[in-house]
């Protein structure tokens, strides 16, 4: 008798009589199992190197996220001065300070379509009386560009 490639007993040359029923019947029952599907070590690897891929691509994801919301923060923030120096352009005076929503005088005065929210913070802009713009919550984390 020798190990088989998967770990099972198989008998060696062909069967004679003085072999039992018993090792008859081992015989078949691995020949028939020798390849039915993976084993628990294969599996296991399979699993390890899945979770190794997640977390290589997790923290990945996440900088590129994080990067992609502040800049569309900034980006809100230039809207927002963009439309302040068009206000100050065509009336001479810069808009009242106050967070920029739907009742400011940028949004009323169609100088921007819809108040941006900071994706950050979920929180909408602030212009200070001297037409800084500015996120309105602390949660932001940044100010002014």
């Amino acid at each position: 008798m020798h190990k088989g490639r998967r770990g099972g007993v198989r008998l060696a040359g062909p069967t004679t009589f003085t072999e039992t029923n018993t090792e008859r019947e081992v015989y078949q029952v691995f020949k028939s199992h020798e390849s039915d599907g993976f084993t628990l070590v294969e599996l296991m690897v399979v699993v390890l190197i899945i979770g190794i891929l997640v977390a290589i691509a997790v923290p990945i994801f996440n900088a590129a996220k994080g990067s992609a919301q502040t800049k569309t923060c900034f980006a809100n923030q230039r809207e927002i001065e963009g439309a302040v120096q068009t206000y100050q352009a065509s009336t001479g005076s810069l808009p009242g300070a106050g967070t920029v929503n739907a009742s400011h005088v940028l949004i009323t005065g169609s100088y921007i379509k819809k108040a941006p929210t900071c994706p950050l913070g979920l929180q909408n802009y602030a212009i200070d009386a001297s037409g800084t713009v500015t996120a309105a919550s602390l949660t932001c984390g940044h100010a002014h560009y």
